[in-house]
């Protein structure tokens, strides 16, 4: 549809700038605008991950709630299932406090699943950790 350089691209270019150019001068000279910087860099990754993943991420959580809520076709485009996910997930809420899912498996496996696909967005260095923790735990 457009042309490129691409949204993903655009925000790849400045981050590297940034990681490239402006974090080692910032590093020696100014602390505040070093850790401004960094601040800076992680958004723009959290960013690219979610353009990358976010599709997938939505077409799976749909798959999953329909489990849980009832089949409902998936919506035409990204930003109708982004609005159609927050609708569905106040029902979800609204059913848990409810009390409709007390002691349900497959809410536990959603609940589990979803956290893991935001961490896979937003610091995947953690959730490396939390996967490196839970294999040395396990017998």
């Amino acid at each position: 549809m457009y042309d490129r350089p691409s949204a993903f691209e655009l925000i790849e270019a400045a981050r590297l700038h940034l990681e490239q150019q402006v974090l080692p001068v910032a590093k020696a000279a100014n602390h505040k605008l070093y850790f401004q910087t960094l601040v800076a860099v992680n958004v723009m990754k959290i960013v690219e991950r979610e353009l990358t993943l976010s599709s997938t991420h939505g077409r799976a959580e749909w798959s999953r709630l329909n489990m849980l809520l009832g089949e409902q076709p998936l919506p035409p485009d990204s930003e109708a299932l982004q609005l159609a996910l927050k609708d569905r997930n106040a029902q979800l809420c609204a059913a848990i406090r409810a009390g409709a899912y007390d002691d349900n498996r497959a809410l536990f496996s959603h609940l589990k699943a979803t956290t893991i696909e935001q961490l896979e967005v937003a610091n995947p260095k953690l959730l490396a950790t939390l996967a490196a923790e839970d294999a040395t735990d396990s017998p």
